[in-house]
């Protein structure tokens, strides 16, 4: 899976029109490495939320995206941009297969590991297995992100914020899913000032 033209081509454009229209904050409390294979992971609220995640580097990060968006034309706009298409209801193996090739050819996934945006008042939906299984599989680090604030162009406070690396090896996978978890947990009170 080779870095895609269209994505590189657009993004400097899209990403001057979000700074100029909301005014994101970006906050990396880690530097996200060039050339290692990574995934990013965390919170999911509005439909932008993906296009955000593509602010906290410099590389090109293909997110998993709900196969819904690749039926007729559009999805042939979304593979353009790099994005993978997932079944939400744990149905067939192709999305992973996918993204773990992408990640053995060095790649930087993104993942919102709730499966849904999250409508509820509670900080965070459940973390689905799928990403612990992926970083598991393909032996990558994940790096936990957090988006805050509301998509407003007046009195604007959307800020994403990545925590610290966390090393894959270092845990059971069970301990892997609690450990995402509690950190984007902790960065989404972080941001909203909640302690």
């Amino acid at each position: 899976m080779d870095d895609n033209n269209l994505y590189l081509e657009i993004r400097p454009a899209v990403h001057w029109l979000v700074k100029k229209i909301l005014r994101p904050e970006v906050e990396n409390e880690e530097e996200i490495s060039l050339d290692e294979r990574i995934i990013l992971a965390g919170n999911h609220v509005y439909w932008f939320d993906a296009l955000l995640l593509t602010m906290v580097t410099e590389r090109q990060v293909y997110v998993l995206a709900k196969e819904e968006l690749f039926k007729g034309i559009k999805g042939v706009f979304f593979r353009k941009l790099g994005c993978i298409p997932v079944n939400r209801d744990g149905q067939g193996m192709e999305s992973i297969r996918e993204t773990l090739v992408a990640l053995e050819d060095g790649k930087c996934i993104g993942i919102f590991p709730e499966g849904t945006r999250n409508k509820t008042d509670n900080i965070i939906l459940p973390f689905k297995l799928g990403t612990v299984v992926i970083a598991k599989r393909s032996k990558s680090d994940v790096i936990p992100f957090a988006i805050t604030g509301k998509y407003k162009l007046i009195k604007n406070n959307l800020k994403i914020t990545t925590g610290k690396r966390i090393k894959t090896c270092e845990y059971s996978s069970r301990e892997l899913l609690e450990k995402i978890e509690e950190d984007v947990k902790t960065l989404i009170k972080k941001n909203n000032n909640i302690f």
